[in-house]
């Protein structure tokens, strides 16, 4: 069934004056699985490519970045897609890097989950790929007719630090140029959502807030994504954070929603997803600062981080795979349930892993059922 149906009000964001939006009933199939303990993954990461056209500091992939190391085929992609949906339907996918606009087989790669229905796509970039990511956009916006996609552009700080983080002059002025050409894609079709996306790093804690807030007044961004620096960064004195400065950058992210600057995305559900993120965000926070907190974590179970080698892993960082499908032709439904994927989900949950990787987490907080409350009522504010 295609998830874009007619809704009757008029628009003039598409061409033929109807508003078209996600169709709600699409996401009750995902509820169960705040019960199941067993099944289909509903969230796949997976890294397209390490090639990229920059060196950032505070980037945890900068060892296959230095290597330009190649993702996977478009063949091994399709075979992967279409093995996941035997399983059942995927809810978000995010194409991560390197740079994922480096590929311009780019709506191929989509297209191969798209055609089982994918509800959300994600892709972050750098917006330094000028000459066809905005094609390459279109191209997929084309071919995969049922999903949504957002598109974020990393800004990391006012024009000097960003530029010094990413080691690029005039990096920062070349990303806003691109994001406004996304905006005004955007304005021809409700299936794109345009953000920034930011990481807290040493180099930028004392202005980053600041500089969001009038990121947000100026170019109207749908989303910010906000990150807090992980794992084993290139430079790693940027993974040294005052805390205090994470939650001011959250609580300035409400106070903008509130404030009706920064609307999110529109599709159905965002107000779940807004209150996901809100406790999210504290718990992230709670992690990081080494309180005894705990919410049973679901990377293996209903997430997985797939490299550009084939290794699958349960998330992007405790370091440990579940398998590799190369060893299985990239038929991800044979890896998924073999003694050793279910021996590393098990260590998960009995050494009650936690980490302040942010996706992991907003599952975590999604589909716990004791928390189905508090996100229902945090949902209506």
């Amino acid at each position: 069934m295609n998830c874009w149906q007619r809704v009757g009000e008029p628009d003039r964001a598409t061409p033929g004056g109807y508003s078209w939006g996600v169709n709600p009933l699409r996401y009750l199939p995902f509820l169960r699985r705040g019960f199941a303990q067993q099944g289909p993954p509903l969230h796949l990461t997976l890294f397209v490519t390490g090639v990229c056209n920059l060196r950032c500091k505070h980037c945890f992939h900068w060892k296959e970045v230095a290597a330009s190391k190649k993702g996977p085929s478009l063949e091994q992609v399709q075979q992967l897609a279409d093995s996941a949906a035997q399983m059942g339907p995927l809810l978000w996918v995010s194409f991560g890097g390197g740079e994922p606009f480096m590929r311009k087989d780019l709506p191929e790669l989509a297209e191969a989950f798209g055609r089982h229905g994918l509800r959300h796509l994600a892709i972050p970039t750098n917006g330094l790929i000028e000459s066809h990511q905005h094609e390459l956009a279109q191209g997929i916006l084309d071919q995969c007719p049922d999903t949504f996609l957002s598109i974020s552009v990393s800004l990391d700080g006012p024009p000097a630090i960003h530029d010094s983080i990413r080691d690029l002059e005039g990096a920062h002025e070349r990303a806003l140029v691109t994001l406004g050409k996304y905006k005004e894609q955007a304005r021809h079709t409700d299936r794109l959502g345009v953000g920034i996306i930011v990481t807290l790093t040493n180099e930028n804690q004392d202005s980053l807030a600041a500089h969001v807030e009038e990121l947000v007044r100026e170019q109207r961004p749908d989303n910010v994504t906000i990150n807090l620096a992980r794992g084993t960064a290139l430079d790693e004195g940027q993974l040294e954070v005052d805390l205090d400065r994470y939650r001011e950058l959250t609580d300035l992210k409400q106070r903008l929603m509130k404030d009706g600057l920064l609307k999110y995305f529109d599709f159905p559900l965002a107000k779940l997803a807004v209150a996901r993120d809100r406790q999210m965000y504290r718990y992230v926070e709670a992690l990081a600062r080494g309180e005894d907190d705990y919410l049973p974590c679901t990377a293996g179970k209903l997430s997985a981080v797939i490299f550009e080698d084939g290794a699958v892993h349960p998330c992007e960082i405790l370091g440990k795979q579940m398998g590799n499908l190369n060893d299985t032709d990239w038929n991800l439904q044979t890896l998924w349930r073999t003694a050793q994927t279910n021996q590393l989900r098990e260590e998960i949950q009995a050494t009650r892993c936690r980490c302040t990787w942010e996706c992991a987490q907003a599952d975590n907080v999604l589909f716990n059922p004791a928390k189905w409350a508090s996100l229902a009522v945090d949902s209506l504010k």
